[in-house]
């Protein structure tokens, strides 16, 4: 309990220390290096780490820290904060399990994150016997922490009562009123308030993480029983299925081939068609896949496998007709990053159809970690890729050959890692009253931006490179 106990009080300390008041920069990584040694070496010092492969998702997750410190998306900076706590949950698993499949995976994920908050009592408990046993100025059951252990038990109760007594007399509540009043302005004043909120989140963390580590050394325990495989004798169901389907894709893959690459096309309707299409295609992708994957566990034969390459081929169709749709989409009406990430989409859905030709062609592969991986090296790309800058230059671009830009926009959805294309419009020469009214929106925004740079107090917890080079542009 030594290390667990140090350790999850030094990370609570440290995430209090580097995230209160400051907006999120240099900080995620300050916090992710030490606590991914820290879970690695608690880890193996206790023998839990079975298969060490699955280390090199460290890579990702730092890379993906560093985002913060690199640019500034709002976007990516919240949805990453999901995405970097779900590589390190799906790491810690794959130290200790090798096979696992999407239900199991699943099963575990939530057991990681969840199963922690139902041993809160015994991981405090044990805590509780480490302190006692370890600190000799602590001794147990004497008259001292009788005390304190009274005062903070009738704490609460009086808070409440003094609550429910104030909402039934006015007289009484503006008797405590004042006197809360007085208090808060004492603390305030000694900055008391913030120190006493700082102890409480230190303390929440400090019992979150030290049952998560509890549950994870001595509670984690990783079945081995392989899940009951269940043969399904009616291959003739799959087979129609399947058959049924590709008719269905092959009819619409000849409607889209007819009338949007070789016909004439209306971009005027391509706003609501493209936009509706996207998640219709993201579920016939799924429900192909699952259809596939079925299929090879009920039947490995020649027409399951033609079938299932024939649904693949359709797949790839629909994706690109999905892809050139947007394409004129954006061309009409400008680029967004919404437009921007579903290209990345559609580009990681056509990868994921090479290795599953492969299972499909009955080849040895470990599917569910292939697909896992490429979906994690196109999520780290796009992050890098710093998609700010790519839709305000495109943006940008279309400006110069056109004259329209959504200033409104990029305002709204942009950050930092755009002022150096909208420095461009700023230092250009206005022809038209229209472009003069762009020039005089988007000199406004700086400003503005720059303004909230400058009040903005920097220093190595929020330090961001986007907008240090921002500001030395401005």
């Amino acid at each position: 309990m030594k290390k667990i106990f140090w350790g999850s009080l030094l990370i609570s300390i440290w995430i209090v220390i580097l995230f209160w008041g400051k907006n999120i920069g240099l900080s995620m990584l300050l916090l992710v290096v030490p606590f991914l040694y820290f879970l690695i070496s608690l880890l193996e010092s206790k023998n839990k780490i079975k298969y060490k492969e699955p280390k090199i998702l460290i890579i990702p997750i730092i890379l993906l820290s560093s985002t913060y410190f690199i640019f500034d998306n709002s976007f990516f900076n919240s949805l990453n904060l999901i995405v970097i706590s779900g590589l390190i949950i799906f790491m810690i698993i794959r130290f200790m399990e090798d096979k696992l499949n999407i239900d199991k995976l699943f099963l575990r994920f939530i057991e990681l994150i969840l199963d922690p908050l139902t041993r809160i009592e015994l991981t405090m408990n044990k805590i509780k016997l480490y302190i006692t046993s370890n600190f000799k100025f602590i001794k147990k059951d004497n008259k001292e922490n009788n005390i304190l252990k009274g005062i903070l038990i009738t704490i609460p109760f009086v808070i409440i009562i003094i609550v429910l007594l104030a909402s039934a007399d006015d007289v009484f509540s503006n008797i405590f009123s004042q006197i809360f009043n007085s208090i808060f302005q004492v603390l305030g004043k000694f900055k008391l308030t913030t120190i006493i909120f700082k102890l409480i989140t230190i303390i929440a963390l400090f019992m979150y993480f030290s049952c998560f580590f509890h549950n994870l050394i001595f509670e984690y325990e990783v079945i081995n029983e392989d899940i009951a495989k269940t043969e399904i004798k009616d291959k003739t169901t799959i087979k129609i299925l399947l058959s049924a389907l590709n008719i269905i894709y092959i009819l619409f893959c000849f409607i889209q081939i007819r009338s949007l690459f070789m016909g004439k096309n209306d971009v005027s309707n391509y706003s609501q068609y493209a936009r509706k299409g996207f998640f219709q295609l993201m579920i016939v992708s799924v429900i192909n896949l699952a259809v596939i994957l079925f299929a090879k566990k009920v039947e490995k034969n020649k027409y399951i496998n033609l079938m299932c390459l024939l649904m693949v081929i359709c797949t790839f169709i629909i994706l690109l007709s999905s892809a050139y749709r947007m394409y004129l989409y954006e061309s009409a009406y400008g680029y967004t990053r919404l437009r921007l990430l579903v290209y990345v989409a559609l580009l990681t859905e056509a990868i994921l159809l090479i290795p599953t030709i492969i299972y499909i062609m009955d080849k040895k592969i470990n599917l569910s970690q292939v697909y896992i991986s490429i979906i994690i090296v196109m999520y780290v790309g796009i992050n890098f890729s710093n998609v700010d800058n790519i839709i305000t230059k495109s943006n940008v671009n279309r400006y110069f050959e056109i004259g329209v830009f959504d200033v409104e926009y990029l305002k709204k959805e942009t950050g930092y890692d755009a002022i150096k294309e909208l420095i461009r419009i700023r230092d250009s020469e206005a022809k038209m009253q229209e472009e003069e009214d762009v020039k005089y929106k988007i000199d406004i925004y700086l400003s503005e931006m720059y303004e909230k740079l400058e009040k903005e107090e920097m220093d190595f917890r929020n330090l961001n490179l986007s907008k240090l080079i921002a500001k030395k542009m401005y």
